[in-house]
């Protein structure tokens, strides 16, 4: 082998070795994670300067880079939102983790029909989130965070009620991650009362910061 042939055969070895990083960087690549839920997801409730520092925010800055999450939640939305599920899926086009975070607009429903047609609809959204993202698509179903009964506003006379509606809704959730093979994490009484004393629903910083430690826990545990 002449000295031109060396040369190029170490500069071909060289960039050979310098690509083997690469090439299992995808073991390390950040899992998609897209949460749809509700003003708690959003952090519709928190204030501009306080907004770097929602759950969801909190949660993909300190995974330390393993998890890039995405963040559809919108204020008011109920359980009963499978056409706004529909377009979310056709607005990202790809997940790793499905995450569906809601329940606490539907516990204002007091009657008994309130648990099974949130079961209905979160199970319409698990099979349409599968269907779009494939069959082996993690899906995190969330247990909604519990309320400050003492601090509601138009929905303090039923703050009881309210309040059981979101165990039911909760153990409903769990029950329904089993049957679908899906995972179940509860926020129910991960959020003090001192950090819910806005309106008794939306959890300030502290809040946030209680459920990002909640959800961060879960979703790395997913992730391995």
């Amino acid at each position: 082998m002449n000295n031109l042939s060396r040369v190029k055969f170490l500069r071909a070895l060289y960039a050979c070795v310098m690509l083997l990083p690469l090439m299992g960087s995808g073991a390390d690549a950040s899992q998609r994670v897209i949460v749809f839920g509700d003003s708690i997801t959003h952090g519709s409730a928190m204030s501009k300067e306080d907004k770097p520092r929602a759950w969801v925010n909190v949660v993909q800055a300190d995974s330390g880079g393993k998890l890039e999450v995405i963040n559809e939640g919108k204020g008011g939305r109920p359980t009963d939102s499978v056409k706004e599920f529909e377009a979310m899926l056709q607005r990202q086009p790809k997940a790793d983790v499905l995450v569906i975070a809601l329940g606490t607009n539907d516990s204002r429903d007091i009657t008994d029909k309130c648990v099974p047609k949130a079961v209905a609809n979160v199970k319409s959204m698990v099979e349409k989130g599968r269907a779009a993202y494939g069959e082996k698509l993690a899906v995190l179903l969330v247990g909604p965070p519990n309320i400050n009964k003492s601090a509601l506003g138009p929905t303090k006379p039923i703050a009881n009620e309210r309040a059981a509606k979101l165990v039911e809704l909760g153990e409903a959730f769990q029950k329904l991650a089993k049957e679908m093979n899906a995972e179940f994490v509860s926020l129910h009484g991960a959020v003090p009362d001192s950090a819910l004393t806005k309106d008794g629903v939306h959890p300030d910083v502290e809040g946030n910061a209680a459920i990002a430690k909640v959800m961060l826990a879960k979703l790395m545990e997913m992730a391995k």
